[in-house]
């Protein structure tokens, strides 16, 4: 009302009741448990049963390595006696390889540029910077830092082809607030956000963190972009406001304005700022982000769209979930092994006789489609009939490819089905 906005959320339970002992029965291996069985007692709604050994093993390698256990696997750990062995599995499969090519093919989709755009030889260099990020399990917030504080050659340096595909500070602000703080900011370039409290004052204020970023080399010249170029910090500057021409200090959303002295990166300072223990955004969008992963749905969703008129489901949940992940020091290797530790993790996809309706409370394990290259990979290991790609040394998989303009010739089903080996 007259600008401003607030929300209320009330619950509709279920009809019928549910015995609270059967709540209380539930089992409560993780801080994130209570949260979504408090939630669901409120929705007199029970989760399903514990889905079977088969499918959790299946469901593991899916969600940390993007591939499915081998037939040997899977009979080693089915007959594996060891009350512990689903941590033990969950930590094998987080030190194995596949884990950060399986996790770089994630984010190379959320910031991969075109290639005929910025480049081949960029583009190749962004997806070596994340694979290497994972590898070295790198902590989220220093991850965010040298993305965002990039500097360098876009041959050699591959966190600064974001900065070559995204110019000006307007188009850069646009991807940086949607990744990294799960706020689509960018209806606010040209008018007040329709559903939110932000304006163009905000919009382009926060821009102007990006506002010395500079170029040196061969600039874009589509459709084939192939010189080098230099991503630098300048001493000057500037972003305005569009209306009133008003040179723009860089400022956080809610925050205050900063001064940067000359020979100061402002970016640095957005870093600071969106790595504070208070910050109210980077955390909680990069925890929601990897539950959406897991489940098929965040807890706010989309998983990129935090704002008062879209709350979270479970706001005890998240809240958890952030302080899983800042005590862990941003590792998400050891968020991922809480989340799978969890009881709400290893519910069985079939309903049971309360929550067959539900579709955003996680009382059950929603069903996804795979990934395309996840999918591809398994065809393969399913058939036993590898796909050669075109530029990749033998041996490699869909999980590899580092561009999504491959000049890779994918088989048609037909020709799947005459390459398979007769005991097929």
């Amino acid at each position: 009302y007259v600008g401003q906005i607030a929300t209320w959320t009330a619950p509709i339970r279920r009809p019928g009741t549910v015995d609270p002992v059967a709540y209380a029965a539930l089992p409560r291996p993780t801080p994130l448990d209570e949260p979504v069985w408090r939630k669901l007692a409120s929705m007199n709604v029970l989760p399903s049963e514990r889905a079977a050994e088969s499918t959790l093993l299946r469901r593991a390698h899916l969600d940390l390595i993007g591939r499915l256990p081998t037939p040997e696997e899977a009979r080693a750990f089915l007959s594996d006696p060891d009350p512990a062995k689903r941590e033990k599995l969950v930590a094998a499969l987080l030190d194995r390889s596949e884990y950060a090519d399986f996790q770089a093919n994630k984010w190379a989709d959320l910031l991969r540029p075109n290639p005929y755009r910025v480049g081949i030889k960029a583009t190749l260099s962004l997806d070596t910077f994340l694979r290497e990020v994972f590898r070295e399990n790198l902590p989220y917030d220093e991850f965010v830092r040298r993305l965002l504080t990039a500097n360098g050659s876009t041959w050699r340096d591959g966190a600064t082809t974001l900065f070559r595909d995204r110019r000006g500070p307007d188009e850069i602000v646009t991807i940086v607030s949607q990744l990294f703080m799960g706020v689509r900011l960018e209806c606010a370039k040209c008018h007040q956000h329709p559903f939110e409290v932000y304006g163009q004052e905000d919009f382009y204020s926060l821009a102007a963190f990006f506002g010395r970023v500079a170029y040196r080399g061969t600039g874009l010249s589509p459709p084939i972009s192939g010189g080098e170029e230099t991503v630098t910090v300048g001493d000057t500057g500037e972003v305005r406001h569009p209306l009133s021409g008003a040179v723009l200090e860089p400022r956080p959303l809610f925050g205050a304005a900063m001064a940067i002295p000359p020979g100061e990166d402002p970016r640095a300072a957005l870093v600071d700022w969106l790595t504070a223990p208070d910050n109210p955004f980077l955390h909680r969008a990069a925890v929601n982000r990897i539950w959406g992963d897991l489940f098929g749905i965040g807890i706010v969703d989309p998983v990129d769209d935090f704002r008062a008129t879209n709350p979270p489901t479970n706001p005890a949940l998240l809240d958890a979930l952030v302080a899983e992940f800042r005590a862990g020091g941003t590792d998400q290797k050891k968020l991922l092994a809480t989340i799978l530790r969890s009881a709400v993790w290893d519910r069985s996809s079939l309903p049971g006789p309360t929550n067959a309706a539900d579709t955003r409370n996680f009382s059950r394990h929603y069903r996804q489609r795979l990934r395309a290259e996840v999918l591809a990979d398994a065809i393969d290991d399913v058939t036993g009939v590898p796909t050669s790609y075109a530029g990749l040394p033998e041996g490699s998989r869909a999980v590899h490819l580092w561009t999504d303009r491959k000049s890779t010739r994918l088989n048609s089903s037909h020709e799947w089905i005459s390459r398979m080996p007769s005991s097929a």
